[in-house]
């Protein structure tokens, strides 16, 4: 086990990953804070040698459950779902992160490939820019590295 920035996970530098197939499923939505997931994740996959990564972008979060889908039609082994959805004055942030969680913990079950959920909801712009800075939570190589140790199981 190692641990970096609170975040403790499993070494996987000599593990059967890199001969898998990872979709990273992404929203267009928030673009400015998906895309620094997006470039976190690859970073990290590319550190462990994992070269079969596709990534498919999709409109936003609501499409991400749907992209899943299509990533596991394709052949996907595991697949990593990167969104951000940012709470406004209206319930539209409640029902979309629900609705759209829900659904990727169904599809994972279902099709039995496992999808590391991270689409972002947060309370503003400010907090979901600290999850996705490189310098601070780095939710995208947490993601990832938790979807990695769930295709090892």
């Amino acid at each position: 086990m190692k641990m970096q920035d609170g975040f403790q996970y499993n070494d996987l530098t000599n593990s059967l990953i890199t001969n898998k197939n990872i979709t990273i499923v992404a929203s267009k939505w928030n673009d400015e804070i998906v895309s620094k997931m997006i470039n976190e994740s690859l970073k990290h996959l590319g550190g462990l040698n994992v070269s079969n990564v596709e990534v498919l972008r999709v409109p936003g979060a609501w499409e991400i459950p749907f992209g899943c889908l299509k990533a596991i039609e394709r052949g996907a082994d595991g697949i990593i779902a990167f969104g951000a959805i940012i709470k406004g004055e209206t319930p539209h942030f409640d029902i979309i992160s629900n609705t759209s969680s829900q659904a990727l913990m169904d599809i994972t079950l279902k099709n039995m490939v496992p999808i590391a959920n991270g689409i972002l909801a947060t309370n503003n712009l400010e907090q979901a820019e600290e999850r996705a800075s490189p310098s601070c939570l780095n939710k995208g190589k947490e993601i990832t590295q938790s979807l990695l140790e769930m295709m090892e199981i």
